[in-house]
């Protein structure tokens, strides 16, 4: 799920479409009290939407909307149900909050805690990652929340840094539990067998298709991101006899090439205990929350000023507005023992990109952040989510677009052109979508805002073939309407060097506003 912002309006002074959403009206699922803003991510199996409370425009709250499309679809959603309102009942800082469930004919809604910074995804700088400072406070509330899912019996199955959202508090929140599942019934743990999660996080005993314990499969994931936020790459494709750089790995080979020599040995040993075959000695969160670089103090954390994010509480009145009904036929965690779907055991669900946090249509992808700065949207810029994949040239459209079919071709890529603003870029199971937005700068001063957006695959893989074809249009980048957009908020300023001090000071915990 990504946390973008999308209105009917484009960017400032640009041009190019966006789609339209209602703004008034007795909606049938929201009533009077909400309202559409925009896209916040795409799936394979519906679309996650920004809504706003239109008396306090500052309440802001996701509504995951999810096709009906058969019975095990709808077995399926109840599943993400339960185990959202599970989590929801105590809630945590770093799991995102369940607020209710509706639906009708067609549809399952799902109403979530809006995280409005974006996915834990957008932080990391291909092949660089981000500061060990950074990397570290994040992995800590990883953990934490990992901590508390598996204390109350449920196993994500998903952990990758697009399931990981932020808030502009730097607060981690664990998203997404359309592949989580129980793996622990009145203190009687099972052991699971579905083949689920994303191929590259996904631990070797999930990949073989064996039956395994819940918990270390999560602990595993969770080492592959804190590699990737360490590095800004991942270790292998897939970790199976089949990948030559896992095998080293187990050999202990190889540590002084990447991604191994650009992590210190206190990181190193922590993730030897943590990315290991052996089940049996596969670090707990206990023994990750003792480790000497887990509590090592690697120093502050710079946090943004200005006021947090208020999220929706809800009051008497309008708590029925987007509240759980008795109508979604949602069953009781009791009577539903292992919250399996009648199928599962014979299910292949191991994906590359199947879930909210990246467009999976190539033709629905657009650029979502559409501010119209001639309106009373201040509210609106507050939501924006940094992203690092954009950049401005100085030339027109048609001279842009030229270039950047250039620029893709020769790295290696394929191009085919989707319309007149948009590049669809391929390379092996890679595919990006470049969209053009001019911008009125004048006809003497050129502006052209381009947006790189995956499509489908590994999203490291993307970023590195975003910085392949930005090197190429360097001569053509405009520093001046790079640092415009920085200003907006649609690419990041170069991140702070994080000060030595106590790492957790700063951070605002939103408890109170949450729900």
């Amino acid at each position: 799920m990504s946390a973008e912002i999308a209105t009917s309006s484009g960017p400032p002074n640009a041009s190019g479409g966006a789609p339209n959403f209602p703004t008034n009206g007795d909606d049938p699922v929201l009533g009077t009290s909400y309202r559409v803003i925009g896209v916040l991510g795409e799936g394979a199996f519906g679309e996650v939407l920004l809504i706003l409370n239109q008396i306090n425009p500052d309440m802001a709250v996701a509504m995951k909307k999810m096709k009906i499309t058969n019975e095990t679809n709808t077995n399926n959603i109840r599943k993400e149900f339960l185990i959202q309102r599970r989590l929801s009942q105590d809630g945590h800082d770093n799991v995102i909050r369940m607020i209710g469930m509706r639906s009708d004919d067609n549809f399952h809604y799902l109403f979530l805690e809006y995280a409005d910074a974006g996915e834990l995804f957008d932080k990391i700088e291909p092949d660089t990652g981000m500061p060990v400072a950074y990397a570290q406070f994040y992995y800590r509330q990883l953990i934490n929340g990992l901590k508390f899912i598996h204390d109350n019996d449920i196993v994500h199955r998903d952990i990758k840094p697009e399931n990981l959202l932020l808030t502009k508090k730097h607060e981690l929140k664990i998203s997404d539990f359309g592949m989580a599942t129980l793996y622990r019934n009145k203190g009687q743990e099972r052991l699971l067998d579905l083949s689920c999660g994303t191929i590259p996080y996904a631990a070797p005993e999930v990949c073989a298709g064996q039956k395994y314990r819940g918990p270390p499969i999560d602990i595993w994931s969770s080492g592959i991101v804190l590699i990737a936020m360490l590095t800004g790459e991942l270790p292998w494709n897939k970790a199976s006899d089949s990948s030559f750089s896992y095998l080293q790995w187990l050999g202990n080979n190889n540590l002084d090439e990447n991604p191994w020599k650009k992590i210190e040995v206190p990181a190193l040993c922590m993730l030897r205990k943590i990315v290991t075959d052996n089940v049996h000695r596969r670090a707990t969160i206990a023994q990750i929350q003792t480790d000497p670089w887990f509590i090592h103090d690697y120093g502050k954390l710079e946090t943004p000023k200005g006021k947090p994010l208020k999220r929706a509480r809800f009051t008497d009145e309008n708590t029925p507005t987007i509240a759980c009904t008795q109508d979604t036929g949602c069953m009781s965690i009791a009577k539903r023992r292992h919250m399996e779907t009648p199928d599962e055991k014979s299910a292949l669900m191991i994906k590359q990109n199947a879930s909210f946090s990246q467009p999976t249509r190539t033709d629905e992808l657009m650029l979502t952040q559409h501010i119209d700065m001639s309106q009373n949207n201040t509210n609106l810029l507050d939501r924006m989510v940094v992203r690092m994949t954009r950049f401005c040239t100085n030339i027109d459209m048609i001279t842009t677009s030229h270039q950047l079919c250039n620029a893709s071709e020769e790295a290696g890529f394929v191009v085919r052109r989707s319309s007149n603003n948009r590049l669809l870029v391929t390379f092996s199971d890679v595919s990006m979508m470049i969209t053009m937005y001019a911008m009125d700068n004048g006809p003497d001063h050129p502006r052209v805002m381009v947006d790189f957006r995956r499509s489908r695959g590994d999203g490291l893989q993307f970023k590195k073939m975003f910085v392949a074809v930005k090197s190429r249009m360097r001569d053509s980048i405009c520093t001046d309407g790079n640092n415009w957009l920085a200003d907006y908020g649609y690419v990041p300023r170069d991140p702070p060097v994080p000060n030595l001090g106590e790492l957790h000071r700063g951070i605002v915990s939103l408890v109170n506003v949450a729900l």
